[in-house]
């Protein structure tokens, strides 16, 4: 082998050896770096199993705020329906009736909707205000906890009392959840001609219009507060929540239907739902929830601050 080959041999050999190490660098950064999860199935394993259509009315002269909605949390539902009277290139809204801005209008028009057109592609309804926040995966766990099914009759939420009749409704501007069974018979019923019970009556109280007709047909209330009988829906706005509680709310502590000796509303570890007072700040509940980790931490039994 002359001078020359050797020189050139040495060279190949280098780049070989070059490059076998920039493959092994290369692999093993790959390895070591964290998987960036999805915000579905790798997140809440119970996503394929439990499977939730979010709706959300809002007036179309206030199309913002739902953006909030799309652009966070709205990302873990399994379909995500906006009911409006008028249409949004973002949104992509159901458009209920046109004009519409009547919140109840748009709920019945819109759970009706909903089970025509995702009856096959879902099992359970939220219905929620586009200034809340929801976190589905505790929404999920609650429900396989319980073992409801969406084939019983069932629906929940904060409960309010009828203080006519002593009985608990659910609290529409919390939230509320209608298993697959109980939607469908609401929507046999609101069809019939001359079913007074579930007749649409414009301006009436969306959580006892939908307590009348459910109750109508043998759609039961069940509980949503968790095993230390902490609510998981939360009915007042967070800053109430923690800094007066019932004291500037007077009718809720009233009319609430778990009456507690609190100034405030019992608040779960595992809450579902809250009310955002200023809707932006949805993307800080979104980072916290999601993105930030906290290590060397434990969770406590319960939350110390707030009116006592």
């Amino acid at each position: 082998m002359t001078s020359h080959r050797r020189v050139y041999y040495g060279l190949f050999l280098v780049l070989i050896l070059f490059l076998v190490i920039t493959l092994y660098f290369n692999i093993s950064a790959i390895e070591r770096k964290p998987k960036k999860l999805n915000t579905n199935s790798e997140v809440d394993p119970l996503y394929h199993d439990i499977r939730i259509l979010c709706m959300i009315p809002y007036d179309y002269d206030k199309p913002n705020t739902p953006k909030f909605v799309k652009r966070t949390w709205g990302k873990h539902c399994n379909v995500l329906l906006f009911v409006s009277g008028d249409i949004d290139m973002e949104l992509e809204p159901y458009v209920a009736e046109v004009n519409a801005t009547e919140t109840w209008t748009l709920v019945h028009q819109g759970l009706m909707h909903a089970f025509l057109f995702y009856g096959d592609k879902v099992d359970w309804f939220l219905r929620v205000e586009p200034s809340s926040f929801v976190v589905l995966e505790n929404l999920r766990y609650m429900i396989d906890r319980r073992k409801y099914l969406p084939s019983q009759p069932i629906y929940f939420g904060y409960e309010l009392e009828n203080i006519y009749t002593h009985e608990p409704f659910v609290y529409a501007r919390s939230g509320y959840v209608i298993s697959h069974e109980a939607l469908r018979r609401y929507t046999i019923a609101s069809k019939e001609p001359n079913n007074k019970h579930c007749l649409h009556l414009e301006g009436f109280t969306e959580g006892l219009e939908v307590n009348r007709c459910l109750s109508h047909v043998n759609a039961t209330i069940v509980d949503s507060r968790d095993e230390f009988g902490n609510e998981t829906f939360i009915p007042i706005g967070m800053d109430h929540q923690f800094m007066e509680g019932y004291d500037s709310i007077k009718w809720l502590h009233n009319l609430t239907y778990h009456k507690v000796d609190e100034k405030t509303v019992p608040i779960s570890l595992s809450a579902i739902a809250f009310r955002v007072e200023y809707p932006p700040q949805m993307y800080d509940y979104y980072y916290f929830l999601y993105r930030m980790k906290v290590f060397g931490t434990f969770v406590p039994q319960s939350i110390e601050f707030g009116p006592q």
